[in-house]
């Protein structure tokens, strides 16, 4: 699924940011060379590798859950309430999502650039609403899952 491809990507920028912080650092204390504008990429790959990998946590359930007092309740009881969680959960990252885009509209009008390297901002902007946008799909798919484990229980 696309959740996949998504953490691929979020594992690969996460590498890079790695080996450009330890080049950046080694530039900087033994050649007195750091990185030129090594802040701002980390910055902008930063919110790429935690939107893009969110989906594919909620696709395997790799979220944490305290469940020291639901576990005892009924399994329909424990779906119903998942459900509502889950359409909570998916209100507030539509909210996120369309947000996120319109701010991203709003600094491709504008021209907003980046104040180091002069890139425009907007592509790490939207990276944001295709992984909150991700998220819903996956969490949209939890609702119906919950839902019908309520419905059929």
């Amino acid at each position: 699924p696309a959740a996949k491809v998504l953490n691929y990507i979020a594992a690969g920028f996460m590498a890079f940011m790695m080996v450009l912080t330890g080049v950046d650092v080694l530039g900087s204390y033994l050649f007195n060379k750091p990185v030129p504008g090594s802040y701002d990429m980390t910055e902008f790959m930063m919110p790429i590798v935690i939107a893009f990998g969110l989906s594919f946590c909620a696709l395997e359930k790799g979220n944490v859950k305290v469940v020291l007092v639901t576990s005892r309740l009924p399994e329909r009881t424990q779906a119903v309430m998942n459900t509502i969680v889950c359409l909570v959960f998916l209100g507030i990252f539509i909210l996120v999502t369309w947000q996120t885009w319109l701010r991203a509209k709003g600094m491709i009008d504008v021209g907003q650039l980046s104040m180091v390297l002069y890139i425009p901002v907007y592509p790490f902007v939207l990276s944001v609403a295709v992984g909150s946008a991700a998220l819903c799909i996956v969490v949209l798919r939890d609702v119906f899952s919950y839902l019908a484990e309520a419905v059929y229980r």
